[in-house]
This record gives C-alpha cells, sequence and structure tokens, in this order.
C-alpha cells in the first residue's frame, strides 16, 4: 500500500479536523436511522439541479457551469486521482 505524507498548515489542519468531525456527525446519525429512513434523507438532500454557480472576482463575474459525459470511461475517483496527482508534488 502507498502512502502519502502532507505538511499541513495550521488553518488546513483546522479545515481537515472540521471536516473528519462532521463526517463522523453524519455517520453516527445515520447509523441510527433504519434503511428506508437513510433513503429518505438521501433524496431530501439531493440537489436536483445542474451543478453551476456565479462568482464575482475583481469585478468580472465568471459562471461556472458542469457537464458529464455519458460515453466516459474515467471513473469519479479516477477524474479525481487524476487531478489531485497534477497538483501535490511529492
Amino acid at each position: 500500500m502507498n502512502s502519502v505524507v502532507m505538511e499541513l498548515t495550521g488553518r488546513e489542519k483546522e479545515i481537515l479536523d472540521e471536516a473528519a468531525a462532521k463526517v463522523e456527525e453524519e455517520m453516527a446519525c445515520l447509523s441510527a436511522l433504519s434503511r428506508e429512513q437513510r433513503l429518505a434523507r438521501f433524496r431530501e438532500r439531493q440537489y436536483p439541479h445542474p451543478i453551476s454557480f456565479e462568482r464575482e472576482i475583481g469585478g468580472t463575474v465568471y459562471t461556472v457551469n458542469a457537464h458529464f459525459s455519458d460515453q466516459a470511461t474515467e471513473t469519479t475517483e479516477g477524474k479525481v486521482k487524476h487531478i489531485l496527482s497534477k497538483n501535490i508534488t511529492l
């Protein structure tokens, strides 16, 4: 198994700890629900609209729209690993 060691800034560590705490909290909540209750919870929290947003940076408004190809051969996990491998120097 490969492992990667990364040094985090204080703020990055805080963000990671907050995210881990939220995941733990959600897992505890979900584990207390029945299968039907979990599925209902997922359905009501599902975002039904396309993933898009607008952001103003330096007086310019940028619109971002996500598009997914039905013919894509790369998995989401593979795509994320590919993006991360380009942005992380080991």
